[in-house]
C-alpha cells in the first residue's frame, strides 16, 4: 500500500512537472510569433549601441566604454503588460569592452578615452598654501578636480578634506611612494570621511613598484599624459586633448591662470570632471 502511493505520487509530481514545462514552451511559442515580440526583434539593432574597446599598448592602458544590446525577453514582457511597442520600456543589457580596466589593473592609465568629450584635473596636496584660492576657483566654476593628499598632510589635516566641496579625493602616499600601510590606512580613512571610493594611485612617471603595489591592492596607477609646473594656460592651450588627465602644480602663476584655463577648455567643448567619470567605462 505504501509503495502504491509512493508510486502515484511520483507519477503526479511528473504530471505537475511536464505540464509546467508544456506551458512554457507553449509561452515560448506563442510569444515569439506574437507581432509585438517581432517588432521587438526587428528593431533591436537600431538600438543597439557598439562597445568602444580599451587600447592596451604595453603596459599602458587607455580605458575603453561599454556598450549596449536590447533583451529582447525582458523587453517584450515590460511592453506586453501595456500591449503595444514603447522604445522607453526597452531593457538593456551592458557589453563590456574587450580590455576592460576590470582585467587590466596591472597597466598605467595614461589618458581618458578620446571619444568622450571630458578631462580630468589633478592637484597634489601637501599644505595648505593657495589651496583656498583654488577650491574659491573650483566652486565658482562648478566643475570637479581631482585631489590626491599626501599621507602626512592627510594625517595632519584629515578634517579639512570635508571642505574640499566639487572633488573627488585620493591617496598620494609618502610624496609619491606607497607602502602596504599607508595605502591600506590612507584610503580607508579617505573612504569614510569623503564616501568616494579611493581607487586610484598617481605616479608622474612609469613605476613598477608604485604599479605592483597599487595592482594587488585592486587599484588603478594613473600616469597623467600633461603635468604642468608653470604657464598653466599655455601648455594646456598647446597639449589638451579630450581624455587629457592634467597634473597641475599649485603655485601662485597657475591659481591665477586656472579660471581662464577652465573657459578655453570649455570653449573646447570639453567637460572638467573626476577621474571616476573619466575613466567609467
Amino acid at each position: 500500500m505504501f509503495l502504491k502511493n509512493i508510486v502515484k505520487l511520483t507519477g503526479l509530481l511528473i504530471l505537475i512537472a511536464f505540464s509546467f514545462f508544456y506551458s512554457d514552451r507553449v509561452l515560448s511559442v506563442v510569444s515569439s510569433n506574437d507581432s509585438l515580440m517581432l517588432k521587438i526583434k526587428e528593431v533591436s539593432d537600431d538600438y543597439k549601441i557598439e562597445t568602444i574597446d580599451g587600447i592596451l599598448d604595453r603596459n599602458t592602458i587607455i580605458p575603453g566604454i561599454s556598450g549596449k544590446i536590447v533583451n529582447v525577453e525582458d523587453s517584450y514582457k515590460k511592453m506586453r503588460e501595456i500591449g503595444k511597442f514603447n522604445d522607453k520600456l526597452l531593457v538593456y543589457d551592458l557589453v563590456k569592452p574587450k580590455n576592460s580596466l576590470d582585467n587590466n589593473s596591472d597597466k598605467y592609465i595614461v589618458h581618458g578615452n578620446y571619444n568622450k568629450k571630458l578631462v580630468s584635473i589633478i592637484f597634489i596636496i601637501d599644505n595648505d598654501r593657495y589651496l583656498d584660492k583654488m577650491v574659491s576657483i573650483v566652486n565658482n566654476k562648478n566643475i570637479v578636480v581631482n585631489y590626491f593628499v599626501t599621507y602626512d598632510y592627510l594625517i595632519d589635516n584629515s578634517t579639512n578634506l570635508l571642505n574640499l566641496s566639487n572633488s573627488e579625493i585620493y591617496n598620494y602616499g609618502d610624496d609619491g611612494e606607497y607602502t602596504p600601510d599607508n595605502l591600506l590606512f590612507a584610503n580607508n580613512l579617505i573612504t569614510r570621511i569623503t564616501k568616494n571610493s579611493a581607487k586610484y594611485c598617481l605616479a608622474k612617471e612609469f613605476n613598477y613598484t608604485v604599479l605592483s603595489l597599487c595592482s594587488k591592492n585592486d587599484l588603478f596607477t594613473i600616469v597623467p599624459d600633461i603635468i604642468i609646473d608653470n604657464n598653466l594656460y599655455v601648455e594646456v592651450k598647446n597639449k589638451l586633448n579630450s581624455g587629457s588627465i592634467i597634473l597641475v602644480k599649485l603655485n601662485n602663476n597657475n591659481v591665477m591662470e586656472m579660471s581662464i584655463t577652465i573657459d578655453y577648455i570649455r570653449h573646447k567643448g570639453l567637460d572638467i570632471v573626476g577621474l571616476s567619470t573619466l575613466l567609467s567605462e
